[in-house]
This record gives structure tokens, C-alpha cells and sequence, in this order.
């Protein structure tokens, strides 16, 4: 009769695995909602540029509204990070700004940038 199966040895492998599990849990829950935050502004800026024809959408108003939006979804987008103009035939939407995530054991940096540029009709 062999005792040696039952010593208590421990898995190290499944505790490794299950750390990384647990990190990549808690790195996820931190970076998707701010992901899902950024292509919301950026869908946002582009039915802004999309509905820049109409009358009462002038560059001004555009900007006041991606501003809005921003402040709304808690994104660190200032007046100064954000451009809006048109030439004879284009609404130019341009917005940079950085996101700071703070992870458990590091802050990330994210750098953003919306180019938008849509047809004038």
C-alpha cells in the first residue's frame, strides 16, 4: 500500500493559473467599461460629422455637443483637445486626449484619437 499520493502536495500550476484568472478578472472590469466609453464617443463624433449638412449643426454646435458627451461618459476631453471645421466639401472632426487607467500594480496611459472626416452634402 502506497502512501505517497496522499502527502498533501499542492498543485502549484492551478494557484499560478487561477492568480492569472484573478488578474485578468480585475485588469478587464478596470479597461472595458473606459473602452466602451471611447468607441461611444467615437461613434457619437461621427453621426455629429455625419449630421453636420443641416443648418443648425454648426461647428460650434458640434463641439458643444461632443464636449457634453464626453463629460457625460466621464472621458477627460477638454475644449482645447478638440477640433471641429469644414472646407468646401468636408466636416473635420479631431479630438486627442488621454485616458488614465489605474490598474492594481500600474497606470496605464492611453492616448486617444478621433479623426473624423465626413462629406459635406
Amino acid at each position: 500500500m502506497q502512501v505517497a499520493s496522499q502527502r498533501g502536495k499542492g498543485n502549484v500550476g492551478c494557484v499560478v493559473g487561477l492568480l492569472v484568472v484573478v488578474a485578468a478578472v480585475v485588469v478587464g472590469m478596470k479597461v472595458a467599461p473606459v473602452k466602451v466609453a471611447v468607441a461611444e464617443l467615437e461613434s457619437f463624433c461621427e453621426r455629429q460629422a455625419e449630421s453636420a449638412s443641416l443648418p443648425r449643426n454648426t461647428d460650434e454646435a458640434i463641439e458643444k455637443a461632443i464636449l457634453a458627451k464626453a463629460k457625460d461618459l466621464n472621458l477627460p476631453l477638454k475644449p482645447e483637445d478638440l477640433k471641429v471645421w469644414r472646407d468646401s466639401t468636408t466636416v473635420h472632426v479631431e479630438a486627442k486626449y488621454r485616458v488614465v487607467i489605474e490598474l492594481p500594480l500600474y497606470t496605464y496611459n492611453w492616448d486617444v484619437r478621433h479623426n473624423i472626416e465626413r462629406v459635406l452634402f
